[in-house]
């Protein structure tokens, strides 16, 4: 019984030195990853787009939440009730920005990159929408936060070399519970 307990013993010692070996260096969690995007997370951020075309109002809803495993945000985005966009950040630590992905109910394809400035409020994105066509468009956007519960977001398209301003857009946080 001995022998058995001390083969045992050893057998336990050596899968802890080899998992030990094969895990890679200690890095950052993704919540220290993310601290520059973090406070998106949380509430409902909520506005309202008027069609200037027709006077149409669409309510847009976006929930952002932490992935289960807490390395990826993830988000739904709504108009007037009914998904329209999913997606996720996610963090790359080659580049050092955030990649994102997210499609939309047209079945369009988004992938882009999310930059933050070291202002802690700016974050600038570029990205390329794959139409169902597969032809592709490219945009960009700027997310500015005003405090904890808003920010703006303006979005451009580039058009023959050019940047024009799409739409711009205020998003406020609202309360799970229906508050803000």
């Amino acid at each position: 019984m001995l022998r058995s307990i001390g083969v045992t013993a050893l057998l336990l010692s050596c899968v802890a030195a080899l998992a030990a070996q094969s895990k890679p260096a200690a890095s950052p969690t993704g919540d220290a990853n993310f601290a520059p995007i973090a406070w998106m997370v949380g509430g409902t951020w909520a506005t309202d787009v008027t069609d200037l075309a027709n006077d149409n109002v669409t309510h847009v809803e976006n929930r952002m939440r932490w992935a289960p495993n807490r390395t990826a945000i993830q988000f739904v985005v709504t108009f007037n009730g009914q998904a329209h966009y999913n997606g996720f950040y996610a963090y790359n630590p080659a580049a050092k920005n955030f990649s994102f992905f997210y499609t939309n109910s047209d079945g369009e394809l988004t992938t882009g990159t999310a930059t933050p400035d070291a202002d802690g409020k700016t974050i600038h994105q570029e990205f390329d929408v794959t139409h169902t066509d597969g032809t592709t468009a490219h945009l960009k956007s700027t997310l500015v936060r005003d405090g904890d519960n808003a920010y703006g977001m303006t979005v451009f398209m580039q058009k023959n070399g050019d940047w024009a301003q799409v739409f711009k857009v205020r998003y406020e946080r609202k309360a799970e519970g229906g508050g803000k």
